[in-house]
């Protein structure tokens, strides 16, 4: 017997292809594929800011940023997932302009709704752990001034909360310093 809840395996390839017909971004699981929700004003200059503010650091140390359209290859099977920020400065993710996939990133930034929160910090946090590259991930709040930092520190992940504009981030491997301030502009 065969039911109507029975899901849809994807080949990479396959879900590739599905975005670029539907137009509508998926993040990929092993096979399974699952639509990515619209955003906000708010989150979406958020990630602006974060462009904004990343960029002269990523220009003069020959990184690139991307923003919510690129996708990070997570290490644990078949999956892609979209941060709202990538910080990459690895030869090969910068090599091919045409790519869709990031693989190595040093800082990984996800904007949290109610929605996207329990996903964001419990399960892609975990899997991001996981990337040899990564030295950083921002998780940062829509609903009040405050980012949480996970910062890695040879074998474990340093915890730091920053709450409050007046609040100063410095993610020292990167060269890179912002404030809470700079962040919310406009918010």
């Amino acid at each position: 017997m065969v039911t109507g809840t029975e899901k849809k395996v994807y080949t990479f390839e396959e879900y590739e292809a599905l975005e670029r017909e539907e137009g509508i971004r998926y993040e990929f699981f092993d096979g399974e594929v699952f639509a990515m929700a619209g955003t906000t004003k708010r989150h979406n200059a958020i990630v602006q800011s974060f462009a904004r503010i990343l960029y002269p650091f990523a220009r003069k140390s020959g990184c690139s940023i991307f923003t919510e359209s690129i996708k990070q290859k997570l290490k644990t099977g078949e999956r892609y997932v979209y941060p709202d920020v990538i910080y990459t400065c690895e030869p090969a993710d910068l090599a091919d302009d045409s790519e869709t996939v990031v693989q190595s990133p040093s800082l990984l930034i996800e904007v949290f709704s109610e929605s996207s929160q329990r996903f964001d910090i419990q399960d892609k946090r975990l899997e991001y752990f996981k990337i040899p590259s990564l030295q950083y991930y921002l998780l940062v709040s829509q609903k009040h001034y405050g980012v949480e930092l996970y910062e890695r520190s040879a074998d474990f992940w340093k915890y730091t909360i920053y709450d409050g504009l007046n609040a100063k981030i410095a993610l020292e491997k990167l060269g890179v310093t912002m404030t809470l301030a700079e962040i919310y502009e406009g918010i």
